[in-house]
């Protein structure tokens, strides 16, 4: 092995003596190429991570997600869903891009049902005061065109709770109350917080897809899982 080794670098220094700006641009090049490949792999990983994350924060705690590849599923399915002996929870989950007037920059605005949807993921609009955040949650699905906004939507449209934003899907426009900031991690961790959360009624009227959702996420009783599976398909 040293003989090996000597044997390298009398033939290394050797070029290196006769052509050093040829070594040096060999180094270069390697070094350069082991670089690249770091950064991709690891934009790569970064890549993936936060879309792992993503579906993670949309899919929240759900066991089986009931969808329709291309298309989407009756809203009807959610009580026939729930009345499934080893069903523990089920919930509609309606996704759309859209934008504030204004400004190209894409909101991802999510339907949910406030009270269903407890179970399956988590959001926050108010730090430490249990009876505000109760009372936004409830504004959200007792008073139509209202929105729970990311902090960072809110920040960068110069906006706070209780201020009207207007909002433009590929059909039409309508105007929205924000009735409470979305505080960071959850949902509100989706696209760095341009995200908002309104009611399914007003997601539906907004995008004129009545009767319609995009999936229904469904919570099992672990002791009933495989049958329920079954029964479901």
């Amino acid at each position: 092995m040293s003989a090996f080794f000597r044997l390298w670098v009398w033939f290394s220094f050797r070029q290196f003596r006769h052509h050093p700006w040829r070594t040096l641009a060999v180094l270069f090049g390697i070094g350069l190429g082991a670089a690249v490949f770091t950064s991709v792999r690891l934009a790569t990983n970064a890549s993936v991570q936060a879309f792992a994350n993503s579906v993670d924060a949309i899919s929240g705690k759900a066991d089986l997600t009931v969808a329709r590849p291309g298309g989407r599923v009756p809203e009807g399915l959610v009580s026939v869903l729930s009345r499934v002996g080893g069903v523990r929870a089920a919930s509609a989950l309606l996704t759309a891009y859209v934008r504030n007037e204004g400004d190209d920059t894409p909101l991802l605005l999510v339907g949910i049902d406030p009270i269903l949807d407890r179970p399956f993921r988590s959001w926050k609009s108010e730090q430490g005061d249990r009876k505000k955040a109760f009372s936004q949650w409830g504004e959200l699905f007792r008073s139509p065109k209202t929105l729970l906004a990311g902090r960072n939507f809110l920040q960068k449209n110069g906006l706070s709770p209780g201020d009207f934003v207007r909002l433009q899907s590929a059909a039409r426009s309508d105007s929205f109350r924000i009735v409470g900031e979305l505080l960071p991690g959850g949902l509100a961790s989706l696209e760095a917080g341009n995200i908002a959360i309104a009611d399914i009624a007003t997601f539906q009227e907004f995008m004129g897809l009545f009767g319609e959702v995009d999936r229904i996420d469904i919570i099992l009783y672990p002791d009933r899982a495989r049958e329920t599976r079954n029964e479901i398909a």
